[in-house]
Parts: C-alpha cells; structure tokens; sequence
C-alpha cells in the first residue's frame, strides 16, 4: 500500500511538472526598457503597473517585487504607484564590458497567487572613457639597411566604450622617415602600423622619437597618446682600427708572472656586438703563446712567464682586434727584454782525480770551467776557494781553472777535504755559486798500532773457572784499510820458568784475554806479561803493552784457633776466684785466617754455656770477661763454647771449648812443673798470626789511601775533559819548537785555539799572542780573521780585492803577509799567462754528418806534433759537458762524435757556432777550438693550423684584405721561407708582406664581391715554398665561410590558422603551431614568435613559444565567456625583419558549468498544523547551450513537500499538508539540479525548513507515581525526592511549572508538611516527622506549561516515614513504681533452671528497634541466678546451699536492637526458703533500715574487686587481641557464619509478648556493597511447631531503609 501510494504521489509531481513546464513556455515578458549609463539614483524607467494591467492597490496587495540574478538590486519598484526606478548608478562597462547591446534581465514576482513576469533594460554607452595605450612607452629596435615600404606594428588603445565612441583613427607626429596605417581587425577593433618612407642611417642619426596618437569617433572625441623610441640597430660596416700600428716596449727579464707588458687599443665605428672588440695573438709562435697572454676584453698583454734574456732577447707577434661581426685589423707588438743579474756563475767540473795518495808533491786534482749567461758587468765572474785549505785555484784560458795541492797531504791529519768552490759574478746585486768537491786521501802504511794503555791491570778473583774471560787489550792503527787492521799476541814473559802459556791466552782478533784454570790466591797472587800488536801493512808495524793480573782472594778457609789448642789432650781449664769484680778476664780465645781483606776478619761470640749471662765474650779480640760478681750459688765448674767467625761471603766459622773452675783463692795456686821452661823456645805461632794480621791491617790502610787518591785524580780527569778552549794560568810549558828558521822560541806564548762550526767554511782563527810579564795597554782580545784568497781572470778587480783584503792583515801578522803577497805575485803570473792565451782553432761542419765524419787535423792547424798530443794526453772539454767531438790523439784528426742538428743548436741563429776547449798536461795548456755548423736545406715550410677558418660577410667591399696564418721553416738563409701562392679561384688572391724582423706573412685580397644565397663557403689550397734546391713546400687548407647579413623577412607557412579547442582543455594543452621560415642564416635566421596588438585576455589565455612557435593555453577557457579569439602571430628574425599571420580559434562548448540554484525568496520557520504554504521561490541556470543548457529540478520522495514550475526556469517549493513539529521539528531538503548534457552535470542546493510549535502537548510525568522514603525525626527542609515531568512542545510551550494539590482528606496539613519546588520538582518535608505518629502520608503533584491556553498533568505521590530508634525499653514486671520491692521467693531445694521470675518490657519503636535482650546486670552472689537474653526469664544456675545467703538482689538490664542501642534496668529481690510452708515475708519496715556497711565485707569487696579488675583486665586484653586478629582477618573474608545456634537472646517485642522461641539469625554486613545492608537470616525453630506471632517476615523479599540497611 506504501509503495502504491508513493508511486502515485511521483506520477502526481511528473504530471504537474510537464503542466508548468507547459505554461512556462508562454509566460508573460515586459519591456523591453531602456536607460543611458551614469543616470543618476531614483531615475524613472517604467510604471509596471500600467504595463501589467494591474489595478492601483493590486500590487501592494500581491506582494509585488523585483527579483535579479546576482546579489546586487539595480531596480527597485514603488508598490503604491507601481513605477520602476534606477536604485544605483550604472556603468555599461562594468556591467557587460566590451559585449553590445548590454542588457540586464530581472523578473516581477508577485504573490498570492504566485504569479511571475520576465523584464530586460538596456544600458545605452556614452563616450566617457578615453582611448589609453596599455603601454606609455614603445621601443622599437629597426636595422639600418631596411628597405624602404616594410611595416611595423604598434601597439593598439583601448576604450572601453563601444560602437562609435570606439577607437576610430591613429596619427602620429610629422617625421621625414615614417608614417602610421589604421587596419581593421576582424573583430572591429582597429591596430596602428609604422611604415618606412626614407631610409635610415645609425651613424647619422641613431635614435628617433615619435608620439603616436588614437582618436575614438564620439562627439566630442576623446584621444590618448603613447610614445614611441624607434632606436636604429647598427649593421657591421666598419672593421676596428687600432690606435698605432706598431708597438715597442722594453720589459726587465725579472718581471714577475702576470706583470702588464703593454695595453693594445682599437676603436671601432659601430655599435653593439659589431662595435664589440675582441683582443687576440694572431700566428703566435709557440714560445709567444707559452710568453704572453691578451685579455680579449681590454686588450691588456700580460706574461703568462718568466722571460729570459739569455733565452730570447726580443719578441714580435701580431695582434688581431676582431669585432662582433667578424672583421678584424692588425698591430705588430716587438718586445725587448731588458737583461738583469739573475743567472748565478755555472761551475762545470771536467776533470777530477781522486783519491790522492798522501805524502806526495803538488798534484792536479780538478780542472773545471765557470760561466755565466748573463751579457756585460753580470756575466764577469771571479773565483776563490777556502784559505784554510792546503789547494789552490789556478787559472787557465777563458775561465778555465785547476785545483792543485800546496804540499804533501797527511791522511791521519785529514782523510777527506771538502773543498768549496765559490763563484761570483760582478752583477748588482751580486750573484754567487758554490760548488762542493770532496777530495778522498788515500792511505800510506805509516803509522803503527797504538794501545789506548801503556800498561793494564786486570782483577781475577781465586777459583775461577777455566776459560774465564778476565780482560780485553784494545789496540789503534791511524791508517785506513788492511793498514789499520791489528792483530794481538802473547810476548814471551822475563821470567822463563813462569808458565805464562798454561795461564793466559789471548784472542787475536779482538785481544780479549782469557784464563786458562783456577788461579790460587794464597799460591800465586800477581802475574805480569806483555802483549803485541800488528797490523797488516807492508812492511808491517807493531807496539807492545804491559799487562798486570791481579788474584782477587776468597774466602775459602775456615778460622784457626790458635788458643786454646784443640788437639784431643787434656781440655785446658781456666781459674777464676770467686771474689773477682765483673769485667775480669777470665781467658782469650785467639784465631787466625789464612784469607785476606774482609775474610780474614773475625768476630767472636759465646756459643754455649752452663750458665747463661755468667760470662760474656768480647766480639772483636776473643777475650773471655765474667758478665757479674759471682756468688756461692754459682757451680764450681763451667764449660764454655766460644764460636769463631770470618767477615767472608759466605762466613765460614769454628768453635773452641774453654773450661772454668771457680775457686776461692790463689793461696795454693795451681802452677805448671818447672821443667818445661827450660825446653827450647820453639816458634810461637801465635805471634806469627799476629804479624800477618798486623800487615794485613797495614795493606787494607794503605790500599785505602791509594784508592782516595786514584779517587781523586779520576775526579779531576773527568772535570778537564768537560771544558772548552781551557787556557791555564801562568806561563805555557816551555817545550814548544819552532821549526821555521828563527829556532827555539825565547817566550812563552798563549794562544786561544777555536774551531768554529757554523761559519758555512770552517775558519781557524788566530789570537795575538799573550805575554803576561810585559806592560801592554790592550785592554782585550784583538780578533782578525785571515781573509779569503780570491783568484781572477780580471786584474783591476784582484787588485782592489787584495788592497782591500791585506790591507791590515799584513801589518799583524808579518809571516801571513809574505805568504799572502808570495800567492798573490804567482795569481799574477798566471793572470798574466792567460791573457796571453792560446791559440784558437777555426773549422766549420755541415749539419746532420754521421758520426766519425772528420771535421780538420788540429795538429796541422794549430803547428804541433802528432805525438804531442798523445804525449801530453789531449782531451776535448766543453762549458756544457757534451762530448760532440773526439781527438784521434794518433793522427791529430777531429771527428764528430755524433750527428749535429743546427735547428736544434742555435735555432734561428743564422752563424751557428760551437765553442770548446783542447786540455793537454805536462804542461797544462788550453786550446781554443770554434767550428761553424753550416745549414742544409732539410726542413720543410710547415703551416701551425692545417686547417685555416675565415668568416667574411658578405657585403665585405672589393679589396678588402684578410690576414693568413704563416708558414714556419726551421732552415735559415736561401733554404728559408720564399714565397706563397693559392689554387686558383674567382673571389680571392694572395699577398706577401714581410715583418720587421724578415719574416714573410700572407694576405688574402677579396677580387670579387660575396653572396651568401649563391655560394656560402669557399675552398682554396695555400702553399709555402722554401728557397732550398731543390725547394721544399708546405700546404694548408683554406675555407671561407660567408657571413650572412639580414636581408631577407620571415615569411608564415599560412596566412591565416583555424582552430577549433574544447574549452574544457587542460592548461598547457597545445593549441597550433604556426612555423615561418628565413631565408637568412645564423642569427638573421633565427625567428622568434610573439603576439602582435593582443589583448590583455588574449595575453593570459595563451602563450606562444618563442622558438618553436607554438601557442598553448595557459588560462582555462570558457565557451560561455569567449567563444571564439583572433590573434596577429609577429614573426620576428634576429636582425629585426619580421612577418604576420592571424590566428582564429574557436572555443567549442562542452558540459562543464552545473546548473547554478538562485533563491529568490524563503519562508521559514512554517507553524505547524497550518495548510499548503509556499516555502521558498528559487531559479535555476545552466550557462551551457543547446542540451548543455537544458535542465530538470527535484527534490527527494520522502518529504511532504512538492516543487512547483513557474516562468522561465522559476520554481517554488510547497507543503503537501499540515506538518507536525512533534513529529519532525526540521527538514533538510536537497534541490537537485541536473542538465541534459553528457556528461549529466548536477547541482544540488540544501535549505533547512523549520517548523515552528504550537501548544498542542500537555506534560506528561516519567511515572503516574512516586514512593519517597524518609527517616522519623529528619531535619527540616530536607530533600526527600523529586518528580519530573517533560512537555513535548517547544520554547515556552515546554516550560513546565510544578505544584501541590490539595489532598483528598481535608483535614491533611499538606502544606505544613511538604512543600515543592515550582521550577525543577523537588520535594521537601517542611518538619521533623514522628514515625510514631504518622507512618504514610499521600499527595497528588500537578505540571502545568506556559503555553496559551496552558495544558497541565497529574501524578501522585507517596511518602513512607521509616522508624528511628528514639524510644527506650520500658519494663512491665515487676513494676517499678518506687513501692516496696517486688519479692521472689525461690526454695533452696530448687533444681538448676528453676523458673524465679520473668522481665516482661516492651519498646515504642518498630522492626529491629524494638527486639529486646535480656542479662543479669548485677546479682548478690554472681553465679548463683541467669537471666535468659531472649525472654527474660530469671532462673537458677545451680543447686542452693546452705551456705547461699538467704536475700539476694538482681539488677536485669532490658536493651533493645536499635542503632544505637536503648536500654532499660529492672531490680529483683530474691529470698530463698526452705520451703512454702512458712513463707518468708519481709516487714515493710526492714526496707526502710538502712543497710550498715560491714567493714569486712568492705574488704572483701574491694579485694574481690580487685582480683576480678584484674581478671577483667585480662579478658579485656584476650579479648582485644582476638578482635585484632579477627579485624585482620575480617577484610579476607565475605559474610562469616558461625556454625551452631545463633546466641538466643533476642526478644521480639510486637505486641505477641515475650519470646518463647529459639531464634537464630546470620548477620553480615557486606562492606563491599556499596551500600551497607545489614541481613537477618530465617530463624531456625530446632523441635518446636511454628507458631504465628502475628507480624511475619516474608522470605526473599528486601525492605531498604534510607540507611542502606536490608531486611530479609
């Protein structure tokens, strides 16, 4: 049925749809209306109500009003008269811009009914707006050679207006050169052009201003202007001229890298790149390009090098100045190098000999040359060696020197001599060259071993091995070699029977000494022998030295003990009296060692003794002293063992026993017999050790003393050898000799002998002599070295160096002067011999003869023997060391070592000479030897470049010349460079020129105009010819290349393009290429492509490459916008020429603008409830055309709201019927707009509708009714719940209000009691309520709303009062009303459990308030009665005695269950009878007695109480620690039941009376609830039936009180 009813509802809104759509097709139009632009705010166009018709209050009535697309009112419409009027100013150009006509469309929308009109206005243009040049200012670049009649486009005006008042005319200022043309585009618009009427020259006039003017066709007109700079571009007409042909300049050989040489400058004519003048060598030689460098930029020559004069004196080279146009002119730079002193002399050794043997006379040890390459003063040189040298220098023929030996040389003195060589130059500053020559000594076998000992003294100690290496002797020889080499041996000893061989042997080799078995001190304590060396010489020399070894002694013996004597006989028995002081010698103990030194020095001490501290022994002389005063207690006899040791390592020792018999006196003394003193005396040897002992004492002193001194005098050795020059004081010992003649000196002389080692020579400097006895006024030490002894082939500069070198040294020291002045008179001898020099010899050669060729025969032409030569050992010698002759010393012949190259010895050099020296000795001679080398004709003219590349323009004039790379030939003379020729051709021919320096160049003369378009390059052969026979010849090729000049325009392929582009291409996209050709070439054809009078549009949509020519959007295009550009394509050369072509595209339409929503109106909030209401009136817009532009509008099914169609795409969108706020208080409706086009495009357009409330809902409470607890005895104002109710309305209509109503039982203080908040609902009880006196309370609630008329509900309310425990127990029996007490009267044959009495209380309170217990409180005699808890039964424990006191008193505590607790006390009086026969009553007046306190039972009480506080004490505490540990335990734990009956002692008091039953309950108090419930448990009835006691507990079923506590 749903499906049915929407599918009916779809077919409903396609049928009203096609009906409107039907009837917009014939809607109603106005106008069209007209107003000019700029008319003023409030102007009258038309009275819409006349042209509708419309009566004079209809409109206002209808809702008239102006709908327009856009946000902007143009119109507005006065309902009451109906007039249209101007609501702002309009301008033409802002509205529709450059679009004719210019109208705005608007519609009239009137309601009730909906009704709408379509309206146009047109906005006619004005001219007020002038024509203006988008640019102020035009440059226009324009060859000079362009011809006459071309055109150049300008840039067109704009003017906004349109129609006539458009741009009309351009004009331009009066000039002889140029006018404008206006063209017509194909748009209308109109494009200036400049045309060319005169010719233009740079040179004359390089820059022309003009003012263009663009005139629109209003009345009156307007005009703009724009100024226009046409600069004229230079052609290349004119070759750079430079500013002198020629250059000189002189630069110093030492200048640095990168030192200026000189500044070239050429002008040139022309302007830009033709006046742009580059700098560059033209032909330079290698050794020029190596040289020197141009900066092509300022034409600034720098050294790329050093140059060298001694190298190359000059330089000539052409420098070219080329323009940006390819012509060129030429200068000629000649650079003189200015010499300086910067070459130091060159040393070249010849000859050297070595090594020299000493001892000999004068001998040549080396023949050497000096040379220096610099010219004048700096090429001068003098030589000089060291003076301290025994050398000297001896010049020969053109710096030619010998170094000889001045005497005999000693090689032990110096085996090796380093000989400096110095040479120096007369340059400033002076130069100098030192060369090093080590002379080698060679050695003489005249010197012989010298031990470093005269004599040695070696230590050996007693017991030593065989073998031992006990010393070494060392022996030197001076000499070198096999000479110096020694050999050791033993010499046979004085004594023949000392066995010196079994003893000591000795290495040959090294000299080591060794000995051969163990030496024995006390046997053999010294020993003495020679030893020799020998070396190796021929003859062989040899020295001898004495060796002493000494036998070190060890302790090897034990001590002796002479006293007292241990040979096995009768002990000897030492006496002391008793009386003897302490200290008294008892004995000595006396030994002797047969070793020496320390190990014979003994020491004592007591070993053993038979009492202990008795007698002591003296350590160092063996006495034995008593150590006390002896006593009667001390034994008579005493044995004593004294231990005897040496001082050796290790000691050795040995004992003697001593016996000592105490007596008491010497009156009976015990004396040896007579006799023995008359035996012989025999040799005491005692007194023998005691000599030796005693000399051995004196030799350990002595050997002491000896070695303090050796001590000493090492000391003092060592402290001599450390010092320097060491003069001692006073005079010099008188043993010197002098050995020069005079004889021996009569002074003593001191002199201060140094080396000094960092002079660079090692100098020995001389002090005066010192002599202390005479009086001298030198106050210190004079210092003058000797100077040097310098040799020169120059004699003014000897004579200065020698006035200024001896000048004092002569005077000092007399004997150095003579022997200076003797070298110097030889020094000029020799000078003098070289002046007169040698002969020199003279040959000439040709180059390239093999080797061995023969060159003269020196002996022939220089006059000497061929012997001589062999004889006197002639030899070739030469400055550079290069042997390239050879001397046949047998024939005298010359010969050619090896092939010579004149190119490669002297270059360009056209007399090519070699010069070297003949050596021949015995005498030493120097011959002068020069030999031409002549030329031949072996090389050819050779071009650098193989290849020569010209580029000349083509406009170049007949006759112009073109400088040619030249041709080098090696060869000089008639074999050099003749001439030049080229194969044959039309345009050119060749002319020679010769430079400065006679070399000849080419020039290529133009014979023949060039054009590029018939012949662009040309070929052609250049050749070099020598002057050789026959000739020699190089060729190069030649090609020309012509320049093109611009005389050709750039022509298009098409005059016109069509294209047709979608205007939804992407950005970059390709729209054409356009290609246009030049004839020209090289830069004049290269085409660069740009717009020409393109619109600021044009301009942002596309671009053009400029080098390929193609044109690509870089905008997006918009069919609905353009649809259709025309654009002029300049093609452009690089010389200014240019062409046109028009482009025409055509923007094709596609489905690319969605459907635009434009809300004309909108009604929202709707009230609910209310009939169809129109809800918003919109229209649609698709900018495409065609099925692009067609479109349908809907709106979704499920909504109660239908979109109706009007005029012209117009819409307006309704309810279907009455809308509930309830149900739905806002709808989000999409309008969905999709054209016909493909793709389908869509629009969607979102309104919210709100629907606004009516009162139509009363509230409503979230219950019909409400259950509130609260506890009796609350504070007042307490919040005891609330009640809510919800109102579905809106805004005031859902303001709920509460209050009370009036209760049904009118005699309810309802108002005293509860009260209610009107705004949230919450209740309070107003008083502290009494669950005693009220226990319910009920009430009705009423919410009332705010709307209009107000709607109100009803809910009802129920407040349950819960019980307090605020009432105490009150006991029924016995009664206590103050009277006489209550008696019980309890038989003493009662049997335990014997019923006395019941406590019967009651409680005003409810549940477990009001369950009571009972116990005994306080009793006569404890023990005796109990009290039941749970009924209040008073009962006998036990059986009654005798003994039991026969009036007792109970005290029972009543308590209830209450939280906390209420309790109650009741007092029993007992008496116990024997029986009932004869009851006991009490007088009333024995109650009123008062009871005498017995001071015993006093007594016993307060002992009675004592024990039971302490007994007390210590329940409590077992107590307290059984809670502790069940408190711990308790959080383990959940809910714990004890096993068994619970205790019964609870009484339930609800109006049955006491208890009869045995109850018990489980209680548990959950702490983990969260709400603390305390549970009762069923009771458990053991054996009795169940008995209604009138209040029952249902099972399973939970009453909560505000506490939180449950109640099972």
């Amino acid at each position: 049925m749903e499906i049915g009813w929407m599918r009916n509802q779809r077919q409903r809104q396609v049928l009203v749809f096609f009906v409107l759509l039907s009837l917009s097709g014939v809607g109603s139009e106005l106008g069209p209306y007209s107003v000019v632009e700029e008319t003023e705010r409030g102007f009258f166009v038309a009275n819409l109500e006349k042209d509708l018709g419309l009566g004079l209050t209809e409109m206002s009535t209808r809702g008239a009003r102006i709908i327009s697309q856009g946000h902007k009112q143009y119109l507005q419409l006065k309902v009451q008269t109906g007039d249209l009027l101007i609501n702002e100013k309009l301008d033409r150009e802002e509205l529709c811009g450059s679009t004719e006509p210019c109208v705005l469309h608007f519609q009239v929308l009137m309601e009730n009914p909906l009704e709408i009109f379509q309206a146009e206005l047109r906005v006619k243009d004005i001219n007020d707006h002038s024509p203006v040049f988008t640019e102020r200012e035009m440059i226009i670049k324009i060859p000079e050679n362009s011809p006459l009649g071309i055109a150049f486009p300008l840039s067109n005006a704009l003017d906004l207006d349109v129609g006539s008042n458009n741009v009309q005319n351009y004009r331009i200022s009066p000039n002889p050169h140029f006018q404008v043309l206006t063209h017509n585009r194909s748009d209308g618009r109109k494009y200036p052009e400049l045309v060319l009427d005169k010719e233009l020259d740079r040179e004359e006039e390089p820059e022309i201003a003009l003012t263009l003017t663009a005139l629109d066709g209003g009345s009156p007109p307007r005009y703009g202007s724009a100024q226009v700079r046409i600069e004229v571009v230079d052609v290349n007409d004119n070759a750079p001229k430079f500013g002198q042909p020629l250059y000189k300049v002189h630069i110093a050989e030492n200048s640095p890298i990168g030192s200026l040489v000189v500044t070239v400058s050429a002008s040139d004519l022309d302007s830009g790149v033709n006046g742009k003048i580059l700098y560059s060598f033209f032909q330079p030689s290698e050794d020029i390009s190596k040289t020197l460098e141009v900066n092509p930029m300022t034409g600034e020559i720098r050294l790329r090098k050093q140059v060298d004069f001694e190298t190359l004196r000059s330089y000539e080279v052409d420098i070219k100045a080329t323009d940006g146009g390819g012509l060129s002119g030429k200068c000629t730079l000649l650079l003189q190098v200015v010499d300086v002193n910067d070459n130091s002399p060159q040393v070249t050794v010849s000859a050297l000999t070595g090594p020299i043997p000493e001892n000999l006379p004068e001998i040549v040890v080396a023949v050497f040359s000096v040379s220096d390459p610099d010219s004048g003063d700096n090429g001068k040189t003098i030589s000089f060696i060291q003076d301290d040298l025994p050398f000297l220098l001896k010049p020969s023929v053109k710096n030619f020197y010998t170094l000889v030996t001045k005497r005999a040389l000693d090689r032990e003195e110096t085996a090796h001599y380093n000989i400096t060589i110095t040479a120096t130059d007369l340059g400033t500053p002076r130069l100098k060259t030192q060369h090093n020559i080590t002379v080698l000594v060679s050695d003489v076998n005249d010197n012989a071993p010298a031990f470093t000992q005269t004599s040695y003294t070696l230590f050996v100690r007693e017991n030593n091995s065989p073998a031992l290496h006990i010393g070494s002797v060392s022996a030197t020889d001076r000499d070198a070699g096999a000479n110096a080499q020694v050999t050791y041996s033993l010499l046979p000893p004085q004594d023949p029977h000392l066995p010196l061989a079994s003893l000591v042997s000795i290495n040959a080799d090294n000299g080591q000494l060794f000995a051969l078995r163990a030496l024995d001190y006390e046997a053999l304590q010294a020993l003495e022998f020679r030893v020799g060396a020998t070396d190796r010489g021929s003859p062989a020399l040899s020295s001898q030295a004495l060796v002493r070894v000494l036998v070190l002694d060890a302790n090897d013996n034990s001590p002796f003990v002479l006293y007292p004597l241990q040979n096995g006989s009768a002990p000897c028995t030492e006496l002391v009296p008793r009386a003897a002081e302490p200290g008294y010698l008892v004995s000595k103990v006396v030994a002797v060692d047969g070793d020496s030194g320390q190990n014979a020095w003994l020491s004592y001490q007591l070993l053993k003794a038979t009492e202990p501290g008795l007698f002591g022994v003296w350590a160092h002389n063996g006495e034995v002293r008593t150590a006390r005063l002896l006593s009667e207690r001390d034994a008579a006899k005493h044995r004593l063992v004294v231990l005897v040791k040496d001082n050796g390592e290790p000691p050795l020792s040995a004992s003697v026993t001593l016996h000592v018999l105490l007596v008491d006196g010497f009156s009976q003394p015990y004396l040896p017999l007579p006799e023995a003193a008359s035996d012989p005396a025999q040799a005491d040897p005692l007194t023998v050790y005691l000599v030796i002992a005693l000399a051995s004492v004196s030799s350990l002193f002595l050997f002491s003393v000896l070695a303090f001194i050796a001590v000493r005098l090492c000391r003092r050795g060592r402290a001599a050898s450390l010092g320097g020059c060491s003069v001692p004081q006073g005079h010099f010992p008188d043993h010197l000799v002098d050995v020069s003649g005079t004889g021996t000196l009569s002074q003593s002389y001191q002199y201060e002998v140094c080396l000094m080692g960092g002079s660079g020579t090692s100098e020995f400097k001389f002090l005066k002599p010192v002599i202390p006895n005479l009086t001298s006024q030198i106050s210190g030490r004079e210092k003058e070295e000797n100077p040097y002894f310098r040799n020169s082939s120059e004699i003014y500069e000897a004579e200065a160096i020698l006035q200024q070198a001896f000048g004092k040294g002569a005077m000092e020291n007399p004997r150095a002067g003579a022997l200076q002045i003797r070298q110097v008179l030889l020094l000029f001898v020799l000078l003098r011999m070289s002046q007169a020099g040698s002969e020199t010899g003279r040959f000439s050669v040709s180059e390239e003869m093999p080797s061995g060729s023969f060159v003269g025969n020196l002996a022939k032409d220089l006059g000497l023997e061929v012997g001589e030569l062999s004889s006197r050992a002639a030899r070739v010698v030469s400055n550079d060391n290069k042997h390239r002759f050879q001397i046949n010393i047998n024939t005298g012949d010359l010969l050619l070592s090896e092939a010579l190259d004149r190119e490669e010895l002297c270059g360009f050099t056209e007399t090519c000479v070699l010069h070297f020296q003949v050596l021949m000795k015995n005498p030493l001679q120097f011959l002068q030897i020069e030999v031409e080398v002549r030329d031949i004709n072996d090389h050819s003219p050779v071009f650098l470049e193989k290849e020569m590349l010209l580029e000349i323009p083509e406009n170049s004039p007949v006759g112009a010349v073109f400088l040619l790379e030249s041709a080098e030939d090696l060869d000089v003379g008639i074999n050099a460079l003749k001439s030049y020729k080229i194969s044959p051709n039309s345009h050119f021919h060749i002319k020679m020129r010769v430079n400065p320096d006679n070399r000849k160049y080419p020039e290529l003369v133009l014979d023949k105009a060039l054009d590029y378009e018939e012949q662009s390059e040309l070929s052609f052969i250049l050749t070099a010819v020598d002057g050789g026979s026959p000739p020699r010849s190089g060729t190069a090729s030649v090609r020309v290349v012509v320049v093109d000049i611009n005389d050709n325009s750039p022509e298009f392929e098409q005059p016109f393009y069509e294209v047709k582009i979608p205007e939804n291409s992407v950005l970059g996209s390709l729209v054409v290429t356009v290609s246009a050709w030049d004839l020209d070439s090289g830069k004049n054809g290269e085409i660069s492509y740009t717009f020409s009078h393109a619109s600021e549009d044009i301009r942002k949509t596309f671009e053009i490459n400029q080098e390929s020519g193609e044109v690509s959007l870089m905008a997006s295009l918009d069919f609905e916008t353009i649809e259709s550009y025309s654009i002029i394509i300049q093609a452009t050369d690089g010389g200014g020429l240019f062409g046109k072509s028009t482009i025409r595209i055509q923007v094709m339409d596609v489905n690319d603008n969605t459907p635009e929503v434009t809300i004309s109106s909108i009604t929202t909030p709707i009230p609910e409830n209310s009939p169809e209401t129109v809800v918003m009136v919109f229209s649609i817009r698709d900018r495409d055309s065609g099925d692009n532009g067609r479109m349908i509008c809907s709106i979704p099914e499920d909504l109660p709201f239908v979109l109706k169609s009007s005029v012209e795409n117009y819409y307006t969108l309704e309810t279907e019927g009455k809308l509930d706020r309830e149900s739905r208080a806002e709808y989000n409706i999409t309008v969905t707009v999709t054209d016909l086009g493909t793709p389908r495009l869509k629009t969607q357009h979102n309104i919210t509708v709100l629907v606004s409330d009516v009162n139509d809902n009363a509230p409503a409470f979230t219950q019909t009714s409400y259950t509130l607890f609260v506890r009796e005895n609350n504070s007042p104002a307490l919040h005891i719940g609330s009640v809510s109710a919800t109102d579905r309305d809106a805004g005031a209509n859902a303001q709920v209000t509460y209050s009370l109503l009036p209760p049904q039982d009118p005699h309810l203080p309802l108002a005293s009691l509860v009260s209610i908040n009107a705004d949230n609902g919450q209740l309070f009880a107003l008083r502290a309520l009494d669950y005693e006196a009220l226990q319910a309370l009920e009430f009705r609630v009423g919410a009332t709303d705010r709307g209009s008329p107000a709607l109100s509900s009803q809910a009802l309310v129920r407040v349950l009062v819960l019980d307090a425990n605020d009432n105490s127990p009150f006991v029924l029996y016995p009664l206590q009303n103050g009277s006489a007490p209550c008696t019980e009267l309890v038989p003493r044959a009662a049997e335990p459990g014997y019923l006395v009495s019941k406590v019967v209380a009651v409680d005003g309170d409810s549940g477990q308030n009001a369950w009571l217990s009972y116990q005994l409180l306080k009793a006569t005699e404890p023990g005796l009665f109990g009290v039941w808890a749970h009924n209040g039964e008073v009962r006998t424990a036990r059986l009654l005695s005798e003994r039991d006191a026969a009036k007792h008193r109970l005290v029972v505590l009543v308590k209830d269950n209450g939280e906390p607790p209420l309790s109650a006390s009741v007092t029993l009086h007992v008496l116990l009878v024997d029986g009932f026969s004869q009851p006991y009553l009490p007088l009333p007046e024995a109650a009123s007695d008062p009871a005498q306190a017995d001071p015993l039972t006093v007594y016993l009480v307060i002992a009675l109480a004592s024990v039971s506080s302490l007994f007390l004490f210590s329940v409590l505490a077992f107590i307290a620690v059984r809670l502790c540990r069940r408190g711990r335990a308790a959080p383990l734990g959940g809910c714990s039941v004890p096993e068994g009956h619970f205790p019964g002692h609870l009484v339930d008091v609800a109006g049955t009376g006491t208890l009869s039953q045995s109850y018990q309950y489980e209680v548990c108090l959950s702490g983990g609830s969260g709400t603390n419930e305390f549970k009762f448990l069923k009771p458990i009835i053991p054996s009795l039936p169940v008995r209604d006691t009138g209040r029952n507990v249902e099972e399973n079923e939970n009453f909560r009180n505000s506490f939180g506590f449950s109640i099972q």
